[in-house]
């Protein structure tokens, strides 16, 4: 029998993955072009300690038991179920949250995103296997175009969790903004701590210096990475950092915190920095945005740098892991 993949999703929000879920659509795209797969629609209702059982109900109904189940995120590890009807693969990215990933040795494999994130699961649990590194991986429309740059103009894309720390740089940009004029666009969705942000902006003088966009779609993202001056990602933890390797694969200059699995990630490709001194990220940005020729330089290391990144090698890592589970499975 061919091997054959399905991929849990939740009915509300989309047809295909999330649209939160840039991370794995690259890599399903090539997945693919090799084997049949489909969607499982979930009924979908708000994600309880309560309604997870209800999640873990409904999949056995829709899964076909001659196919792999892949869970693309640990977020959904809720589904995991000791008796599955289907061998059962699951992502993970973070280790951040205890209750996302208790239940991550009831699949057949876990796959993980970063040496990093494979480290810190080590450390969290033992599992039967050792879970096999597999990075990801942006579309192809991902790509640098030349077009002009606007000057001054600063890329965050990022959601507003503490551990991405938004407050951070918001002190980092009133420092900059001291120098010379520059504007921060922030895309990713509200949440409640917006307001104490919003807050923070207007304290350090900044309010009119930040341009909250709360979504953007793809091409117009593209285009924000393709003329922005410099990208940044300040964050104190990260599995992966997909608006990296973002920004990298469409040449944009690249500022990035040194912390977790981010080293990992963007090697030589962009400037790595302590994301507590804030100092030096100051400084690190009024260099990048007053000297081209140091944009430029970052811009090529970037794309150079993005092309370790390949969705169809990740796809055959995958398809690797599926073969081995369904044999596994199956007696061999």
């Amino acid at each position: 029998m061919p091997l054959r993949a399905q991929y849990p999703i939740f009915g509300r929000r989309t047809h295909g993955f999330d649209s939160r879920q840039n991370y794995i659509k690259a890599i399903h795209a090539e997945i693919a072009k090799r084997i049949p797969t489909r969607f499982l629609r979930l009924f979908y209702v708000p994600v309880t300690p309560l309604t997870e059982r209800l999640y873990r109900w409904q999949l056995p109904l829709l899964e076909d038991p001659d196919s792999i189940t892949h869970i693309t995120t640990n977020s959904h590890s809720f589904l995991l179920r000791e008796r599955r009807r289907s061998p059962t693969v699951i992502t993970c990215y973070h280790i951040a949250e205890r209750r996302t990933n208790e239940r991550l040795g009831l699949a057949d494999r876990v796959i993980c995103s970063s040496q990093y994130v494979k480290r810190e699961l080590a450390a969290f649990m033992n599992l039967p296997y050792d879970p096999e590194v597999v990075h990801l991986a942006v579309p192809p429309s991902f790509a640098p175009a030349d077009v002009p740059r606007e000057p001054g103009r600063i890329l965050f894309v990022a959601t507003e969790q503490k551990r991405k720390n938004v407050d951070g740089l918001f002190r980092i940009l009133a420092r900059v903004v001291k120098e010379r004029p520059a504007t921060l666009v922030k895309v990713g969705p509200a949440s409640p701590e917006r307001p104490s942000l919003q807050a923070l902006a207007r304290d350090l003088g900044i309010e009119e210096r930040i341009v909250w966009r709360d979504f953007v779609p793809e091409e117009e993202l593209i285009s924000l990475y393709r003329t922005s001056t410099v990208a940044v990602m300040p964050s104190f933890h990260e599995g992966f950092s997909m608006p990296c390797l973002e920004a990298m694969s469409t040449g944009c200059p690249l500022v990035a915190s040194n912390l977790t699995a981010i080293p990992e990630l963007v090697g030589s490709g962009g400037v790595l920095l302590d994301p507590h001194d804030e100092g030096a990220w100051a400084d690190a940005l009024l260099r990048i945005l007053g000297d081209p020729a140091l944009a430029g330089t970052l811009s090529r290391r970037g794309i150079e740098r993005s092309k370790a990144f390949s969705a169809a090698r990740s796809a055959e890592q995958v398809l690797r892991i599926y073969e081995e589970v369904w044999r596994e499975r199956r007696g061999g």
